[in-house]
This record gives structure tokens, sequence and C-alpha cells, in this order.
């Protein structure tokens, strides 16, 4: 069964997408790990695949369509014979929109991630989800069937501040903390707060500093290909390899999701 990393921010601009569509480029290939990346940033669809220029034709409403025909989902015709999720480029990942166009996401059913997420689960070794930016009903059910949650943070005040906030409020819908660990972006920035004023703000452990790469990120996200991949000697992609190192290494990373009445 696969192990699934859900990814989110407090606030856009602090690189969310480009971390999690990264990381599961370098999981596919430089651990060799079979990964379908889940796009469930319903606030902005469609720009994670433009940043890896893909064209998905099917969206995860056409897989809440089949398996709302097929009840039971161990029964359900097998993903390889009805194809949902996009095929990419990159050695063995595949990819899957939670809606194609904006006007959709108000018809998709966050009651149905568990059942996505089962549908996949015996297919890969990791489900990598954006879950956006937002306190929604799709955001909690996919919090709800994470085994570890990356929190994307930048080094500035307002990043911080809203960053216990949404800590305050994930223990108030009694997901535990220690599921939880931040991924620092920008961690080198000139007018950052030092890493042990971060610490001391929050409450959970810090398992990656990543520095700026201006130049070399915007360049790959330019020519719609990942940075690990466009440029892997740069700093940013050596550290989210060794970030999909660590998560296939340390499996002590990794909790038994338990499902909590919301």
């Amino acid at each position: 069964m696969a192990k699934t990393v859900v990814v989110f921010s407090t606030k856009g601009g602090v690189g969310k997408t480009l971390i999690t569509s990264n990381l599961a480029v370098s999981l596919a290939k430089e651990q060799a790990k079979r990964v379908c990346l889940v796009d469930l940033d319903l606030q902005l669809p469609g720009d994670m695949a433009r940043m890896l220029n893909l064209s998905p034709q099917k969206s995860c409403l056409d897989l809440i369509a089949y398996l709302n025909k097929n009840s039971n989902p161990n029964d359900a015709v097998p993903l390889k014979r009805y194809d949902f999720v996009l095929k990419t480029s990159f050695a063995g990942l595949d990819f899957l929109p939670g809606v194609l166009r904006p006007q959709q996401s108000s018809h998709f059913d966050a009651g149905k991630i568990k059942d996505i997420f089962g549908y996949l689960s015996s297919d890969y070794d990791y489900l990598i989800v954006d879950v956006g930016k937002s306190f929604s009903e799709t955001f909690v059910a996919a919090l709800n069937q994470a085994n570890l949650v990356l929190l994307v943070v930048t080094p500035d005040i307002l990043s911080i501040y809203q960053t216990r906030w949404a800590l305050d409020t994930l223990q108030f819908l009694q997901i535990p903390l220690n599921m939880v660990k931040i991924v620092l972006n920008r961690a080198d920035s000139i007018s950052s707060i030092s890493l042990e004023e971060i610490k001391s703000s929050l409450p959970v452990d810090i398992v990656m500093q990543l520095p700026s790469e201006g130049k070399a990120v915007g360049m790959a996200v330019n020519r719609g290909i990942p940075v690990v991949l466009d440029s892997p000697r740069v700093k940013f992609s050596q550290g989210l390899i060794k970030m999909g190192q660590q998560l296939v290494l340390d499996s002590s990373i990794f909790l038994e999701h338990k499902e909590v009445d919301q």
C-alpha cells in the first residue's frame, strides 16, 4: 500500500507546488519508486500541470464517477485497464489532477477522497498530494488519509505567524503534530528570521532547509522541466533529492493514519 504524503502551505508564493512536484519526480527518478502526483489544490487548478508541461485529459472527477459505479473499490476494474492517470515522461511518475477547470471545483466530492486514495494505493509506492492552502473540506479529508504532512514555510514574519495558526487548527482537528514536518524554503534569505527563532516558534521538526535558486528554478519552470532534472546539481535540487532519500530510508517518519470524525 502506498504511503501518502500531503503537502500544504499557509500562504501563496512560498514554493509549495514547486517543492511538491519536484519531490515526486525525485522519488520516481532517483529512488526508482512508483509515484502518483495528485493535485488537489482546487483553488488554483492547472498550475502544477503547467509547471510540468503536462496536458491531462482526465481528473479525480472522472475517477469519482467511475467509483460511484463500482461501490467496492476492490472489485473495480484495475487502474491499468481503466486509465485515469496521465503517464508522464518522467520515469515512474503518474499525474492525476483534482479537476481540469476552475469551474469544476464546486462539483468535487471531498467525501470520495478516501476511495480515490484507496483505489490508487495498491498501484504505487507513494502518493504525493498537493492540497493547497485553504482549510477546506477537501483539505481536511486529505489530511485524514495522510501518513505524513509536509508544511512549506518561508522565514518571514507572516509565514511564521500563519504557520502557528495552522498548527493550532490542526490540533483542533485532532491531526497529530508528530505527523507534521516543516520544509523551510528560501532558508538563506538575507532578511530572514533566524533558524533558532523559527524552531522556538514552531513546535514541529524542520526536516529540510532549501535555499533560494531563483535563476535555476525560473529557467526550469519556464521550460516545463522539473528543476531536479534540469539543474540536478544546484543546492535546491540536492535538498529535494536528499528528502526523497529520507522518505525511502526512514520509515519512522510515516505514521499510520487514524481517521477522525470531523
